[in-house]
């Protein structure tokens, strides 16, 4: 079977901090505060007042008729904005869409709010009489709400916008869906599947609802954010020589990947190490060969000390204890976009050869030590993928 060279370009980034990675970039060094309050939301988040939001898209941002915004969620439109993001530089080089552009989506559970008691206890009663039901449900229920709840919306709104029409799949709902989008949507250019492919991921709203969906699972008090991180694999060969037309910036390519499963806590660490093994190996390079460490973001502390624990194990012989860098400062934590946002946070470093370092509060900047970045992303049910990001020698 031909295989084709993949490399990584075109990322698009919708945080609390701007809707570039350079602005995340900066927002990290500077150490800006951006969160907002949340007031707007049905309640506050437990034990917070405020929360990593960014505004929710208008028709006008999204190039699309006003009706989209009343059959789509908040999740569908961040979505589809990371997905103009990203397009907006392969656009101004030719033309976009076609039965040879795939997408992969990453995308959280649906967590709009549910019918009240009190509707349905009156919809109940009201069961008998289907004119007084219609009514109820006239004044009840939201229009297109059937719609709204799927998540297969921010799918068709992306492929019907930009014309993506080749292979695709959706990966729901933990942050692994985000590198699980990653790693098929490079496998789909690699193998011929599709001539490029757009990989994005999408964080849950946040509401209160969503406490009650991650409060079983553990939640060990991390604040929630708002996002959407998108980027196009293609096929080295048909892009330009050089810097990717509205990046400035030369692209990477995807040099190797792990998955694992951990079934319970005392599994979790040795599938970390699983997965990095697994990566590293496919990445023809070891631990001293990886510059940069980006985590997931945990949700529960069981998966911050498994992950904190196998990346010990797997480093513990690197003559540089490479960096451990999160953007949660900046973004909170964005459950599936979390470590695609990650990973078009490493293709920002390795393009200028740099990286972020956490210095107790702090964050600096300072030279990449090796082209090579390390992403991973922690399942909360058991879940690893990991990736290594290789740039150009510097």
């Amino acid at each position: 079977m031909t295989t084709h060279d993949v490399r990584l370009t075109a990322p698009g980034l919708l945080t609390a901090a701007g809707t570039d990675p350079g602005d995340l970039w900066e927002a990290l060094v500077a150490g800006k505060d951006t969160r907002r309050p949340t007031e707007a939301l049905a309640g506050p988040w437990p034990e917070f007042d405020t929360a990593y939001l960014v505004d929710d898209p208008d028709a006008a941002t999204l190039g699309v008729h006003r009706r989209v915004l009343r059959t789509s969620e908040k999740q569908a439109r961040m979505a589809l904005q990371g997905a103009r993001l990203a397009l907006a530089g392969p656009a101004e080089r030719g033309p976009v869409g076609g039965p040879g552009w795939g997408l992969y989506l990453g995308l959280p559970t649906v967590d709009e709010e549910l019918l009240r008691f009190g509707a349905l206890d009156r919809l109940q009663k009201a069961a008998g009489s289907p004119a007084e039901v219609a009514a109820l449900y006239g004044r009840e229920v939201p229009p297109f709400s059937g719609l709204s709840h799927l998540n297969s919306t921010a799918a068709a709104h992306i492929s019907a916008v930009f014309g993506l029409t080749g292979a695709m799949a959706a990966y729901s709902p933990f942050s692994d869906a985000g590198l699980a989008a990653l790693i098929d949507g490079a496998l789909s250019v690699a193998e011929g599947e599709n001539e490029a492919a757009l990989v994005g991921a999408v964080s849950p709203k946040v509401h209160p609802l969503l406490f009650a969906q991650y409060e079983e699972l553990g939640w060990n008090g991390a604040v929630p954010g708002e996002g959407a991180a998108f980027l196009l694999a293609e096929r080295a060969a048909d892009g330009p020589v050089g810097p990717v037309a509205g990046s400035g910036a030369p692209g990477a390519r995807l040099a190797g990947y792990g998955r694992a499963f951990g079934a319970g806590p005392q599994d979790r660490a040795e599938a970390v190490v699983e997965a990095v093994h697994a990566a590293l190996e496919t990445a023809g390079t070891d631990a001293a060969g990886i510059g940069w460490v980006l985590p997931d973001a945990a949700w529960t502390a069981d998966g911050a000390r498994a992950q904190d624990a196998a990346l010990d194990r797997v480093f513990a012989g690197a003559a540089d204890r490479t960096a451990r860098f999160t953007s949660e400062p900046a973004t909170g934590v964005l459950g599936p976009a979390h470590p695609l946002a990650h990973a078009v946070l490493a293709l920002h470093g390795l393009a200028a050869g740099r990286r972020l370092v956490a210095d107790g509060d702090a964050v600096r900047e300072e030279a990449l030590p090796a082209p090579r970045a390390l992403v991973l992303a922690c399942g909360a049910r058991g879940q690893v993928c990991a990736v290594v990001l290789e740039g150009a020698e510097k």
